[in-house]
C-alpha cells in the first residue's frame, strides 16, 4: 500500500483527533443566508433626475479636471462615482448616491473613502434639483442644475467657504 501524502495524513489525524465534526463543511442548507439590501417602496420619484446621467467632465482649474458618470435612475436610486484628476493623475475620488427613503429622497456622498455625508433634497423642479443638510459647516447645499446649452452645473454651497460650482460638459463613457 502506498503511503498518504503528508497533508492528507495530518488532516486525518485532525479529524480524528475532533471527531470528524469541527471541520466537517455545513450543506448549504444549514448555512446562514447573506443578508442582501432590500429596497422598499419609498417617497419620491428620482425619474425626474435623468438630466443628470451620463458621463460628464469640466475643469476645476488649469490643472485639474472633475470626472462624474451617473446611471440613469431607477424608481428609487442612482448612483456616481467622481474622479479629480490633475494633470491625468487621480487625487481624489468620491462615491454618491441619490435614494428615495421612507423620510425622503437623500443625496449620500462618501469622498476618498470616509463617511457618507447624507443630505435631504429641498427642492426639484425641471432640470434643477436641491439638497441641503444645515448641520454641515461645508458644503450645506448640493445643487445640480442642467443649463440651456446641455452643460451640468453642480454647485456646493456652505457658510464656512465660497461657493463651488464647476461646468461639465457631456463626455464618451469610459469602455464605449
Amino acid at each position: 500500500m502506498r503511503p498518504l501524502p503528508r497533508y492528507l495524513s495530518a488532516l486525518l489525524a485532525l479529524a480524528a483527533t475532533t471527531g470528524g465534526q469541527a471541520y466537517a463543511q455545513k450543506p448549504d442548507s444549514e448555512k446562514p443566508k447573506a443578508e442582501s439590501p432590500t429596497f422598499k417602496k419609498a417617497t419620491g420619484d428620482l425619474s425626474k433626475l435623468k438630466f443628470m446621467a451620463g458621463c460628464w467632465q469640466g475643469p476645476l482649474d488649469q490643472d485639474t479636471q472633475v470626472e462624474e458618470i451617473w446611471t440613469t435612475p431607477s424608481e428609487n436610486l442612482l448612483v456616481a462615482t467622481t474622479r479629480i484628476l490633475k494633470k491625468g493623475r487621480a487625487i481624489e475620488f468620491e462615491f454618491t448616491r441619490i435614494e428615495a427613503t421612507d423620510s425622503g429622497v437623500v443625496f449620500a456622498a462618501s469622498s476618498n473613502g470616509k463617511p457618507f455625508d447624507e443630505y435631504l433634497m429641498k427642492t426639484l423642479v425641471d432640470e434643477y434639483v436641491a439638497f441641503e443638510n444645515p448641520k454641515k459647516a461645508f458644503p450645506q447645499r448640493i445643487i445640480y442644475r442642467l443649463a440651456s446649452d446641455g452643460a451640468l452645473i453642480p454647485r456646493n454651497e456652505g457658510e464656512a467657504q465660497p461657493s463651488i460650482e464647476l461646468r461639465m460638459r457631456k463626455t464618451k463613457c469610459p469602455g464605449t
